[in-house]
């Protein structure tokens, strides 16, 4: 095969394989299954985040007349709606509708908990009341799937206890509203052709608000080091002081006799006598003995006078 074929036999199974990527792409629907062109599910995941319904709201400026946060009641409608297989996002932009963004009205009011004007049929007939947000989002909730779930038979199919007053006048039913754009001229509202596509108006628009972004939190502060007493300046120990009672101490007097004996003694032991002969030395002995026992006799009478005195 020469040149020029092999070029036309790479491009003619290239453009082969483009119009089989495009046949597959025809093939994949754009709306969800069961859905028909230019239909928005009532039933379905939320695809819009509570932050973002809260966040929308927010920019908008209005004063909502709520119990709780607008961002805690949109957590709400998405976790009510996931347990029954309804868009939850939906919901709330339906209740941003049917109360004029959470300001209610003279039929609804907002200690009602009713955020879908359920029970409000006209002529001044009251809307339901519900103990608590999380009950009228439920209640809201478990009408819509009344609406739009075919497989809906009784109470008994629905995924929480029953809170919708109206349910029984729609389950059984005969006739199911799977659509958003289908409500309006009686369905839900008598509003004739408008109501749906306003709901979905809020949602797009609610849907266009940007996520918001995580914000990370402040590291903490170091905690401050705990107080530390100073220490105490070392000191030198005081000097012991010895107290020796004044009878220890012998009288001035009596020391300064065995103070005067001591000449004595030495001028005895300095005796020359060597030179003196023999009877010199042993005069010198004799002498020494009794200057000794002379010390002796006088060291004896004092001790006994120190012992008497004390």
């Amino acid at each position: 095969m020469g040149p020029a074929s092999q070029t036309f036999a790479r491009r003619a199974r290239a453009a082969a394989a483009g119009a089989l990527v495009g046949v597959a792409l025809l093939a994949f629907p754009t709306q969800p299954a069961g859905a028909a062109p230019g239909c928005t599910p009532v039933m379905g995941r939320a695809t819009i985040t509570p932050a973002q319904m809260s966040g929308w709201f927010a920019q908008s400026g209005r004063q909502a007349k709520l119990d709780v946060s607008v961002f805690e009641l949109a957590a709400m409608f998405v976790e009510e709606g996931a347990r029954e297989g309804v868009r939850g996002d939906l919901a709330f932009a339906q209740s941003i509708v049917e109360t004029g963004y959470f300001g209610f009205s003279p039929s609804v009011s907002p200690d009602t908990h009713n955020y879908a004007g359920i029970g409000a049929t006209g002529g001044g007939v009251k809307g339901t009341a519900f103990p608590d947000a999380r009950t009228g989002v439920r209640a809201q909730v478990q009408h819509l799937r009344a609406y739009a779930d075919p497989s809906l038979r009784s109470a008994a199919d629905l995924r929480q206890p029953l809170v919708d007053p109206r349910f029984g006048f729609l389950v059984p039913n005969e006739r199911t509203v799977p659509c958003w754009e289908q409500f309006g001229n009686g369905v839900w509202a008598a509003d004739p052709s408008g109501y749906g596509p306003r709901v979905l108006a809020v949602s797009q628009r609610i849907a266009a608000f940007p996520i918001p972004k995580a914000v990370a939190p402040a590291p903490p502060e170091p905690a401050a080091p705990p107080p530390t007493e100073p220490l105490a300046t070392p000191t030198e120990p005081a000097a012991a002081v010895l107290e020796v009672p004044d009878a220890a101490v012998p009288p001035r007097e009596e020391q300064q006799v065995v103070l005067d004996v001591a000449p004595v003694l030495a001028d005895f032991v300095t005796l020359p006598t060597a030179a003196s002969g023999g009877r010199a030395a042993a005069a010198a002995s004799v002498l020494t003995g009794l200057a000794l026992l002379s010390i002796c006799a006088t060291l004896w009478w004092h001790g006994r006078r120190f012992a008497r005195a004390t």
